[in-house]
């Protein structure tokens, strides 16, 4: 680096020896251990098609020098800029350079192209947020999250692990001591930040879309935390962009849960054809923008394939897609606006278990991830469903509900969801949105309701594709708890809704829809995997449990996510993890949220392990957060770091 910083890579070349194109994928993930089978199956595998291939960890990750002080910095995206500049000037690079990169390195890509080195000529972004407070780890939908507090959790986790000595030499232990001394806990940062303030504008995509200059392919799924950003990039982007959507979590679609799997790799080397090598592949001919139109499906916390089909449209927005109106009535759901009606709601504290993970990632296999049955949630909300339907309805893009509504508090926030709801009155979660309702008429300047006044809201749910078929209902639910989703309100809330003056704005595929050229996608092909061996295998366990003596109802997710082998570098490596989210059905200042993490590094005599444990309470005024961060080499502890402190809670 510039600074005389050394960064860590791993490269692939191809064997023709020549000055070919690069593709870079730029994250903080280990390349040689944590994230060395995934990358050498995919961005390993452009080097069999003519690209020199380069996966880098980012300062302070793996064996790079320093200590990665928090996320999306402008020393990382300096470093990225270099990096790119870096490769330029190989000589087996002809000058042009693409990136790829899912979730960090995906928003990292966006960034990237927002600085424009010369040598950048287009990204391929999946699974990524282009609104870093709105869609980001801290502030989901506006609301403080209490499963993605767990994001700073994990990373604070993730930053203290020990460099490979093979690879960062006798430095290593000084490196490994200065990250476990001077690495932060996120959550200090976002705490100090609860609006959508100049700390989450900075390097964020949305701020300037006009900056980025050049061709982007954008990739989500329905099940991804962040489906709203590639129908965002197709609508902002003044320049080629292409939108894929699958059903997949957040995953690479070679590999996505719930399939079905597309050949992702050939298609992004079709892109990368048509950028970097200027070679006519029919790719931009194609459908701007292909989603997975979901069939419905039975509620179930994993799937390993959606049912349904795809569908292409030459732009987005499109005028293939109509927005109905429908009215909530009396528990109805109508075409037909009804009386007016003053309905209330105050939901358990306990509604929202049924939510599944913010981001579903079966990161070490499949797991309960998914949303269950959503009748247990409908208890808690006030429910309006249309009658059977008498013909099928296809949602593409983002429903809105515009609520009219009152509340007995300063502080409160709203959940609605839309459900499909079975004859035998099984609820399948559709999408869902949450609004704090301090932000209801900006994100950076919140202004708490007056109790009693009525206001005007506008709740946008995520993006999806699904089809609600004919002898179904569709449902929304509104209600004023979503944990572990959501942090609760400071005080019991209750919500009075104007049903005349409250509608759900749908958006629906037209019936004479017609098909633009749609990917013939072949059979998913994947790279070469690094050789590992399994030494410990995974285990996973998801329970709910209440205790009547204290009334807590705690959601525990534990996971010894197993331990592997890597032939190559003989590193050994593995970890365990448990998270509890507990709350009193009438007590929202009981919630608490408890992250714990333990990760196992060695090579035959080197041996080391790290032990890090969040926990997040509230009261009335303060949020707080209590961690500890400990280390062993061998059998000697040789660090331990505690944190305490609290932080004014500020229209949350």
């Amino acid at each position: 680096m510039p600074d005389g910083s050394r960064l860590g890579a791993r490269i692939w070349l191809p064997e023709d020896e020549q000055a070919n194109p690069a593709v870079l994928e730029y994250i903080p993930y280990r390349k040689d251990d944590y994230s060395a089978v995934r990358d050498s199956t995919t961005i390993g595998h452009f080097a069999h098609h003519g690209y020199a291939c380069i996966r880098v960890d980012m300062r302070g990750s793996g064996s790079s020098d320093g200590v990665l002080y928090d996320e999306y910095t402008d020393q990382e995206v300096d470093d990225g800029v270099a990096v790119i500049e870096w490769i330029a000037k190989q000589t087996w690079c002809n000058g042009k350079v693409g990136t790829m990169g899912i979730s960090w390195g995906g928003i990292t890509g966006l960034q990237l192209a927002q600085r424009a080195p010369e040598a950048l000529k287009t990204v391929i972004v999946l699974g990524a947020s282009d609104q870093r407070y709105y869609d980001d780890a801290g502030y989901y939908m506006g609301c403080m999250v209490g499963q993605t507090l767990g994001w700073g959790a994990i990373m604070f986790g993730y930053n203290t692990r020990p460099p490979d000595p093979e690879l960062a030499g006798d430095k290593w232990r000084d490196l490994w001591l200065d990250r476990l001394d001077n690495s932060p806990h996120y959550l200090e940062r976002w705490y100090e930040h609860q609006h959508n303030d100049d700390y989450w504008q900075n390097n964020s995509a949305d701020t300037n879309y006009k900056a980025i200059k050049i061709p982007v392919y954008a990739i989500s799924g329905h099940a991804d935390c962040w489906p709203n950003t590639v129908p965002r990039l197709l609508q902002k982007l003044d320049v080629p962009v292409r939108g894929l959507q699958g059903a997949w979590c957040h995953r690479y679609p070679h590999l996505g849960i719930p399939g079905p799997t597309v050949d992702f790799l050939s298609d992004a080397i079709r892109w990368f054809d048509h950028w970097l090598k200027d070679t006519d592949t029919g790719i931009m001919d194609e459908a701007s923008y292909q989603v997975f139109l979901q069939d419905s499906v039975e509620p179930k916390t994993y799937y390993d394939n959606r049912p349904g089909r795809w569908i292409g449209l030459s732009s987005y927005p499109s005028d293939q897609i109509d927005v109905a109106q429908l009215y909530l009535g009396e528990g109805e759901l109508s075409f037909i606006q009804g009386d007016k009606l003053s309905m209330h709601v105050c939901s358990p504290q306990t509604t929202g278990q049924q939510s599944g993970e913010y981001m579903p990632w079966f990161s070490f296999g499949p797991a309960e991830e998914l949303p269950g049955d959503q009748r247990t949630e409908d208890t808690g909300s006030l429910i309006f469903d249309t009658a059977c339907l008498s013909e099928a309805m296809p949602i593409l893009g983002n429903p809105v509900a515009a609520l009219q509504l009152s509340c007995d508090a300063p502080q409160a926030l709203v959940a609605v969801r839309l459900c499909d709801v079975f004859p035998d009155g099984s609820s399948t979660l559709i999408t869902r949105g949450i609004l704090n309702l301090s932000q209801r008429e900006s994100k950076s300047h919140p202004v708490a309701l007056m109790p009693g006044e009525v206001v005007n809201v506008e709740v946008e749910l995520n993006n999806t594709g699904y089809v609600v078929p004919v002898g179904h209902s569709l449902r929304v639910a509104v209600s004023t708890s979503y944990w572990p989703m959501a942090w609760p309100s400071p005080t019991t809330t209750r919500l009075t809704l104007q049903t005349a003056q409250s509608e759900l704005r749908l958006p629906l595929l037209k019936d004479n829809f017609v098909n633009a050229t749609l990917t013939e996608f072949g059979n998913t092909v994947l790279g070469e995997a690094d050789a590992t061996t399994t030494l410990r295998p995974v285990k996973q366990s998801r329970n709910v449990s209440f205790d009547s003596q204290t009334n807590l109802s705690t959601t525990t997710i534990k996971a010894d996510n197993g331990k592997t082998r890597f032939e190559q570098s003989g590193m050994e490596m593995g970890s365990t993890s448990s998270y509890r989210f507990s709350i009193a059905e009438s007590d929202p200042l009981s919630a608490k949220a408890e992250y714990d993490w333990q990760w196992e590094y060695g090579r035959g005599d080197w041996q080391t392990k790290t032990h890090t444990y969040t926990k997040l309470t509230s009261d009335a005024e303060y949020f707080y957060l209590q961690a500890t961060s400990e280390a062993w080499e061998g059998d000697e502890k040789i660090f331990r770091k505690e944190w305490d402190r609290k932080f004014k809670r500020d229209h949350f």
